[in-house]
């Protein structure tokens, strides 16, 4: 990393809250309702850092509710995906067409706000891939003022924590010490990558039983569900849908918000600005092309220090054993 002052460094925008960075699209209100909140009986939170799969994950689990029924529109997506830090009126305000109520944050999750009755997918991603990911995302963003940072700015505050979503090495291993709680269904977007199908069967089982049996049932109509999910939920299929409208969105509070940020992406859909693309590259491995060795030495010193006392890299041995041989390779 160069030996700029972190002082004199571009680094993305993010507003204060009580005292803590948070994104800019947040509300105080809509903010203090998601820390607020506890999942009731029924419902179904999915829990992730940003850019570690959410969409992807979320997807599968609408398309499992729905027994392979498409989902083909963001807004129909974002209908049983509302993020309780982001959406006004949660309790009140969120009517679904599916028979289980689905919610995603990307707050931290700790036990303590666990509810028995209620279940919990926590969605995990490699560092590096990670940090890559929400670098394009935040640099195609007109919301972080970031357009001009080069990778190097933004792992300073990755390896800092100086973003609006905290500090990704506190959440993911808050994520993992919940991950053999009865009613938390962990997954890593690597393992969903390299074993979709059998992943998919896992999480409809968690997500009850008749989901399960749904999937596994002999015959053709069982696989053609399977199949049918495995299609829709695909990089290529999934591409079109996931285009958020940044002119406009149902909730009250993130349309005020978009309206007083004037919010543009680079990341634009047939040349849209005002329309997001969400999904990048959906693959593994994209850090290899930004990280440098000095990078990814800092990288190391970050996670032995932040992860001490938990094994939640061990999810990542083959990815940090491979970072580890480029360090020495090149000393």
């Amino acid at each position: 990393m160069s030996k700029r002052t972190s002082t004199t460094r571009p680094k993305p925008y993010y507003q204060i809250i009580d005292g803590v960075p948070r994104c800019p699209f947040m509300t105080p209100e809509s903010l203090r309702q998601g820390l607020d909140f506890v999942a009731r009986k029924g419902d179904l939170l999915q829990v992730s850092y940003p850019r570690s799969g959410t969409h992807w994950v979320q997807y599968i689990t609408q398309l499992i509710l729905k027994e392979g029924e498409p989902v083909d529109t963001y807004e129909q997506f974002m209908e049983g995906a509302k993020f309780i830090e982001y959406f006004s009126g949660i309790d009140n305000n969120c009517k679904q067409d599916t028979p289980v109520r689905t919610l995603c944050t990307h707050l931290p999750l700790h036990k303590d706000k666990l509810n028995p009755e209620a279940k919990y997918i926590y969605v995990a991603r490699n560092p590096w891939d990670v940090c890559v990911s929400l670098y394009h995302h935040e640099r195609n963003i007109s919301v972080f003022r970031f357009e001009d940072g080069t990778f190097d700015d933004f792992l300073e505050v990755f390896l800092t924590g100086e973003l609006g979503y905290g500090f990704y090495f506190d959440h993911v291993t808050a994520g993992y010490a919940l991950k053999d709680e009865p009613n938390v269904f962990f997954v890593t977007y690597e393992e969903l990558t390299r074993d979709t199908r059998g992943t998919v069967i896992r999480l409809a089982r968690f997500i009850g039983e008749r989901y399960g049996k749904s999937l596994e049932e002999g015959g053709e109509a069982g696989e053609g569900r399977l199949n049918e999910i495995l299609k829709r939920s695909s990089a290529r299929s999934m591409k079109d849908v996931m285009v958020f409208n940044l002119r406009e969105n149902p909730d009250p509070g993130l349309q005020k918000r978009l309206e007083e940020l004037n919010v543009s992406s680079k990341a634009s859909h047939e040349g849209d600005v005002k329309r997001h693309e969400v999904l990048r590259k959906a693959k593994i491995g994209g850090w290899k092309e930004h990280f440098s060795p000095e990078q990814l030495r800092c990288m190391e010193a970050t996670i032995r220090e932040r992860t001490r006392g938990s094994g939640v890299m061990d999810l990542w041995k083959d990815i940090r054993q491979e970072t580890l041989k480029l360090c020495e390779e090149s000393s």
